[in-house]
Order: C-alpha cells, then sequence, then structure tokens
C-alpha cells in the first residue's frame, strides 16, 4: 500500500525531471546564440531596403526626390551628428540639431541640404502614424531654429522580413542532433 501512495509522486518528479531538462538542454538554448555573418547581412540589407522606401516615399511626398538627385543635395543622419559631436566637441548648433532630430519615427530622420546652401536646411522623415514630415530649420549664430512644419499622409511601407533567424535554428539544431 505503501508503494502505490509513492508511485504518483515518483512519477511526477520524473515529468518534472524531464521538462526541467528539455528547458536547460543546449539544442533548446541555440535561439539565444550569435546569428551566423550571413543572417546579419540579411537582416542589415532588410533594414536598409525599410529605411531607403520610407525615405523615398516622404522625399515623393513633398516633391523633393528629383531635387536630392539634380540639386546637389545631402544629408546627415542623427548618428552623423553624434559622430561629428565626438569629433569637433560640443557645439551650440550640433546640440541644437540633435534635439530635433530626437524622438519617434519611422526608417531615420535626415537633415538634408539643398543647393549647397548651408544656412537652410530640412529634416525630413515619416512619423510612427506614417504622416511625411518637413521641418525647415535655418541658422543663427547659436543654433539652428524651426521655422516652418508641413505634413503630407504618408503611405505604410512595408518589407518582407528575413526568416534567417529561424533557419539559424533550424539549421543548429540539426548540427546538434546529428554531429
Amino acid at each position: 500500500m505503501r508503494r502505490e501512495i509513492f508511485r504518483p509522486l515518483f512519477v511526477k518528479k520524473l515529468v518534472l525531471s524531464l521538462f526541467v531538462f528539455l528547458l536547460l538542454d543546449p539544442i533548446h538554448t541555440l535561439a539565444k546564440e550569435e546569428l551566423t555573418a550571413e543572417c546579419k547581412k540579411l537582416l542589415e540589407e532588410t533594414k536598409e531596403q525599410y529605411v531607403n522606401l520610407v525615405a523615398n516615399d516622404v522625399l515623393a511626398s513633398f516633391d523633393l526626390f528629383e531635387d536630392v538627385k539634380e540639386k546637389n543635395a545631402f544629408y546627415f543622419t542623427a548618428s552623423d551628428l553624434w559622430k561629428m559631436e565626438f569629433l569637433t566637441g560640443k557645439d551650440s548648433h550640433i546640440e541644437s540639431l540633435k534635439k530635433i532630430m530626437a524622438g519617434k519615427y519611422r526608417g531615420e530622420k535626415r537633415l538634408y541640404f539643398f543647393n549647397q546652401d548651408p544656412d537652410v536646411s530640412y529634416v525630413l522623415f515619416k512619423d510612427i502614424d506614417h504622416n511625411n514630415i518637413m521641418l525647415t530649420l535655418k541658422r543663427d549664430p547659436d543654433n539652428w531654429i524651426l521655422t516652418d512644419k508641413k505634413m503630407k499622409k504618408g503611405k505604410q511601407i512595408t518589407v518582407e522580413t528575413a526568416e534567417c533567424q529561424d533557419q539559424h535554428f533550424m539549421q543548429k539544431m540539426f548540427d546538434n542532433l546529428y554531429p
């Protein structure tokens, strides 16, 4: 009789032990492993494609797409501004631009200069509600000042996401099962 009482407890402990083993098994922890170089490259290309599609939609909505190609336009990203500040030190102009470039957006915010005019710039981006935004800035002696803001309804941009993470996991799992 005593054996019958302990048998269900033994079964419960065995099932619990197997469950813990499966959770801690290396095969199941592979999802946390480093992605392959090929997968990283694929993810970076997908991100770059998305950022460019967003930027092209914003430029097109303000009829600036051709201007970028024809008028020697160039742009800086927020990351570029932080790099400039690192190289040149604190500057009130860069600080004012960093404040304008901060916030929520899709793709990336870009600070454009057209017609080689260093005193007027445009921050173009897509907000989180898919609206395309153009901020016009003018440089004064101490910082950049927002002089105009335009908003137009933008397209919802989607790209097919890279699925290499799942492929990476499956390959690693098979590599461990059949070494």
